[in-house]
């Protein structure tokens, strides 16, 4: 079933206004050294940290980077996003940006794990980046 059927097919059986869930509050994200993570995210200006010492974004919305046992990461592989790929590795988080160019040419000097810096048009402007520990993420900046 396509997207669109199935929406039209959901919307019959459920139909309500408006949704419950309001935001995203927070995201947890596994790594092997939260110490590690956070300075990898403070270092590109990503992330300030709260009077706690908990990870903030512009909106306010947090991250806790949370140490796991066994190395593991946030991404998962995928058919349904990529036509021409059975197999894409995807990110679990899409970060919006400001100043994308910039950051872009930051942490590649800096040495990060970046892609190309793709324009995809009325989409905007956006690059994959990962983490120390692996983890995938999309830094994107409306067109």
């Amino acid at each position: 079933m396509d997207k669109l059927a199935l929406k039209r097919e959901l919307e019959s059986k459920y139909p309500h206004a408006k949704a419950r869930l309001a935001r995203i509050e927070c995201v947890y994200i596994p790594v092997t050294n939260a110490a590690t993570a956070k300075a990898f995210f403070m270092k590109h200006g990503l992330i300030t940290l709260s009077p706690q010492g908990n990870v903030k974004l512009a909106s306010g919305q947090g991250i806790f980077f949370l140490e796991t046992k066994e190395k593991q990461t946030s991404n998962f592989v995928t058919h349904d996003w990529d036509d021409n790929n059975e197999e894409h590795e995807m990110e679990s988080v899409c970060f919006e940006v400001t100043q994308i160019d910039e950051l872009y040419a930051q942490m590649k000097a800096d040495g990060a794990a970046v892609s190309e810096l793709k324009d995809s048009g009325d989409c905007g402007l956006g690059f994959h980046f990962r983490d120390p520990d692996g983890n995938k993420y999309m830094a994107w900046q409306q067109a």
